[in-house]
């Protein structure tokens, strides 16, 4: 059984105008709406995200904290390190999911991971989660690979559809 729904921040809540800098997201549409339906059906809501700009300095003073508290997230978990630091919190590894089903005090497996590249389906499937592909951002482009090894992976529009398999 769902518990908790966690969302990827950049390509599935918004668009980054300039990928170096996380201040550029444009959301795709109202976040705090979609996350507050969502809470209101039962469901506790996070944000897991890779933040490589943190580790290159583009990113290490913007106000992630007070984006995610706007928006009503119960949880957030950033990876700031590169690709190159091979960390565990980088997904596709899970160590974000893991950290934030931990913190709400939930299993794994009753977490839904929302995004749009492979490397967030791998981060769920990885962790015993269950994940749903949205075709923002990257998730056109990666919909035939994610499909390819996931057919059972549900894909949306966009991240606020969530709500008709929820």
């Amino acid at each position: 059984m769902i518990k908790c729904v966690l969302f990827d921040r950049d390509g599935t809540l918004g668009e980054l105008v300039d990928p170096r800098y996380p201040r550029s997201l444009v959301p795709y549409c109202d976040i705090q709406s979609a996350f507050a339906k969502i809470k209101a059906k039962g469901y506790t809501v996070g944000v897991i995200t890779n933040q490589s700009s943190i580790a290159r300095g583009t990113g290490a003073d913007y106000d992630f904290d007070g984006e995610f508290t706007s928006w009503g997230a119960d949880i957030w978990k950033i990876c700031p390190h590169d690709a190159a630091d091979n960390c565990a919190c980088r997904k596709p590894k899970s160590g974000l999911l893991l950290a934030a089903a931990k913190g709400l005090g939930v299993l794994p497996s009753e977490c839904l991971v929302v995004g749009d590249r492979l490397s967030d389906i791998l981060c769920a499937v990885n962790a015993g989660a269950r994940a749903a592909l949205v075709l923002t951002g990257f998730g056109a482009t990666e919909k035939a690979a994610v499909l390819e090894r996931f057919p059972d992976t549900p894909v949306l529009a966009r991240f606020d559809e969530i709500l008709r398999i929820l």
